[in-house]
């Protein structure tokens, strides 16, 4: 399994929950310090996990070749992959072009190189049931002001995952889009306290619910097709 944005707060969470069910998982992500931290919490508490990590910005082809050279040498092939990775954004206009350009290639090009190369390699060795799980956003369905650029992206993961399914089905490979809303993640302008707070509150949710749910997805059986899954917060902000 290669779970991208594996040093965030769903990567995490889903890197744990699939280190419980004996995955082999390789995490990737930008920093590499976070993910050793990550890599040693999880065998801290399953010590026979088989876990690395390889760093990588996935806004570039440099690091999507990078991250995959290590999927090769140490996953040694890829039966799912999960791609959480993403950065946040503010309003068009508040944005130089380096900046929204970033966070078109961080959170839509990334999920696409990422999936072609899981593909790829399903094919080559002949894998049959294979899974690709996007993590999108119901950001794209509340449209709130100040996320345009943001939900540029999302949008077009949402689109993505739908239509390559379809494209998939001949070839015994799933695809599921998972559309979360708000999440207790470091994405979030609020301090540890407050994003506590809010969880408490059923403001935000917590990484471990969208953990359990990227999980379901991925062990039901091969006849079985997760299409999209959304989950949200009891009390989603939707302006």
């Amino acid at each position: 399994m290669l779970i991208t944005g594996g040093a965030g707060g769903v990567g995490r969470a889903v890197a744990s929950r699939m280190a419980a069910e004996g995955a082999r998982i390789l995490i990737a992500d930008r920093s590499e310090l976070d993910l050793r931290r990550v890599v040693e919490a999880i065998k801290g508490v399953h010590s026979e996990a088989q876990i690395d990590s390889v760093t990588a910005d996935l806004s570039s082809s440099t690091g999507i070749g990078r991250m995959f050279e290590r999927v090769d040498l140490w996953l040694g092939g890829i039966d799912v992959l999960v791609a959480c990775a993403g950065v946040g954004s503010g309003p068009l206009m508040e944005m130089p072009e380096a900046d929204w350009r970033y966070v078109i290639e961080s959170n839509l090009a990334s999920y696409v190189a990422c999936t072609q190369g899981a593909i790829e390699r399903m094919q080559a060795a002949g894998i049959r049931h294979g899974l690709i799980i996007l993590v999108g956003s119901i950001s794209v369905h509340i449209k709130a002001v100040g996320e345009s650029v943001y939900n540029a992206a999302k949008g077009g993961v949402a689109s993505f995952a739908e239509t390559l399914r379809k494209e998939l089905i001949p070839h015994s490979i799933r695809v599921t889009l998972i559309e979360p809303g708000a999440i207790a993640s470091a994405m979030q302008p609020f301090s540890p306290e407050e994003r506590a707070r809010r969880v408490a509150e059923y403001q935000l949710l917590p990484p471990e619910e969208v953990a359990d749910a990227i999980l379901f997805a991925a062990t039901r059986g091969p006849g079985v097709d997760v299409v999209t899954l959304r989950i949200e917060p009891l009390v989603q902000k939707i302006v």
